[in-house]
């Protein structure tokens, strides 16, 4: 996804652009330091987000918003701003999101997966496919890689389970060391004699659940 950032403090763009580099399909195509650049930068740009700040020279950030509705209907904009006071403001102007600087990684990461639905990509021989996160069920990791289980099939990727809790804190759960799963999908916990295992939606195999997660995962039933 292409994204331009608006902002005349060059630490506040290079933080932004920093954080999203987690996810691969967020690109930043352009970066400006005053509202009246903006427009230019989106006619040259074909894209879908906009991270705006208000306290600009020239045009701000309020009245940047103002025009830009009015002419792209499908961009979504989110302020970024050292002043929360300018809340009312923004949601005035009908932007998607606020956001408070300096920006943190769960507030960024938890913004855009409201608004855009967040995805894994992975390869099929030559073919490069995309899986929906609210999809999978699974992941384990197997070497260096991480196999990912979803409703359709599996697959394998080379973001690491680490990484994959960082990204969508929401969606996953950590069980055991080397396996994590969608909070959503646990249906219920089993104590046998060989340790506890967990049944999920969608999902066959019950899964085995270490000691140190099982009060977490208690709080997800």
């Amino acid at each position: 996804m292409k994204y331009i950032i608006a902002d005349d403090e060059p630490l506040a763009r290079a933080r932004i652009i920093r954080l999203l580099s987690a996810w691969p399909h967020y690109e930043c195509v352009a970066q400006v330091s005053s509202g009246d650049e903006v427009e230019p930068a989106i006619k040259e740009h074909s894209v879908q987000l906009l991270f705006l700040d208000i306290n600009m020279p020239g045009l701000d950030g309020i009245k940047t918003a103002e025009i830009l509705n009015h002419k792209y209907r499908d961009l979504k904009i989110i302020f970024v701003t050292a002043h929360s006071a300018f809340a009312l403001q923004a949601f005035n102007v009908f932007a998607a999101g606020f956001l408070v600087k300096p920006v943190s990684q769960l507030d960024l990461f938890s913004l855009l997966a409201r608004l855009f639905k967040p995805r894994i990509q992975y390869q099929v021989g030559n073919q490069t496919r995309w899986v929906d996160v609210d999809d999978v069920i699974v992941a384990k990791a197997e070497d260096k890689l991480t196999q990912i289980y979803f409703q359709d099939g599996d697959a394998t990727i080379d973001l690491s389970l680490k990484k994959l809790l960082a990204l969508y804190p929401e969606h996953f759960v950590q069980i055991h060391r080397n396996t994590l799963v969608k909070a959503k999908s646990i249906k219920q916990l089993e104590h046998t004699h060989s340790g506890i295992l967990v049944s999920l939606t969608d999902h066959s195999e019950k899964l085995a659940v270490s000691r140190r997660a099982y009060s977490a995962i208690k709080n997800h039933l």
